[in-house]
């Protein structure tokens, strides 16, 4: 049976923090996001390679979710061959070099309060950790001020799974030594940044800049809702001064 996360006024032993990366870090840098699957579909049929646009975004899930952690591509080249593989895609050398060079364009950029967030973890003695499903040659060159901080680096393919499970953080657990009832999750998404791994006994903190509704509160349960990272980590201040002080 799972633990039940502890409230933040009881005794908490705090050993560690794990980070969300999109939206919770790091997001896509302004102008250099990815190329929208509309604008791939119509550059290969400018081209002669007829991609439909859902087709082109249903194979990119795939890769993202079943093809990166089960391979591990180590760059954008590899990953989008096997885009082009499931949509059956054969494009002419520039075209492929193309469409790549058009995914290596994106960037990613720390967040406000990123590396200030990892900064304080690391001053309360926590061990930090980045959980997430993106692929680490997409981001890990961008944000390594922000990783100097990090302890552990769980990406899809660390674990060979991604966050719609708990594996990941089972195991990112067991590389830090800590139980889950010693751990937070902090970031944006309901399911694979709260709801998962509250389910293994962690805590568990949601950034959510807009009011949550009934729905979502009824499924965050006793799990606590922040304003932002700055807010996160001060609830996570809050609980280890809290345990410190126990």
């Amino acid at each position: 049976m799972c633990a039940k996360p502890s409230a933040p006024g009881q005794r908490v032993h705090l050993r560690a923090v794990l980070f969300d990366l999109h939206l919770t870090l790091a997001g896509y840098r302004p102008h250099f996001g990815p190329p929208v699957p509309e604008q791939v579909s119509r550059f290969l049929r400018d081209r002669k390679v007829s991609v439909p646009t859902k087709a082109w975004e249903a194979a990119l899930i795939q890769v993202h979710r079943v093809d990166y952690p089960r391979y591990g591509y180590p760059d954008w080249e590899r990953y989008l061959a096997r885009v082009f593989e499931i949509v059956h895609a054969r494009p002419k050398e520039p075209t492929f070099t193309a469409v790549v060079r058009e995914y290596q364009r994106t960037k990613w950029s720390p967040l406000p309060f990123a590396k200030e967030a990892v900064r304080r973890a690391k001053g309360l003695g926590l061990k930090t950790a980045l959980v997430t499903s993106v692929a680490r040659f997409r981001f890990e060159r961008d944000i390594r001020n922000v990783l100097a901080g990090i302890d552990f680096v769980a990406d899809g393919n660390t674990f060979h799974c991604e966050k719609s499970g708990p594996k990941i953080y089972v195991r990112t657990l067991q590389a830090l030594r800590v139980r889950p009832e010693e751990a937070v999750m902090i970031g944006d998404e309901l399911e694979g940044d709260v709801l998962i791994p509250t389910r293994i006994g962690m805590r568990a903190i949601l950034i959510h800049k807009e009011r949550v509704t009934f729905e979502e509160s009824q499924a965050i349960g006793g799990n606590v809702v922040a304003r932002d990272l700055r807010h996160a980590m001060d609830i996570v201040g809050s609980w280890a001064g809290t345990a410190q002080r126990g």
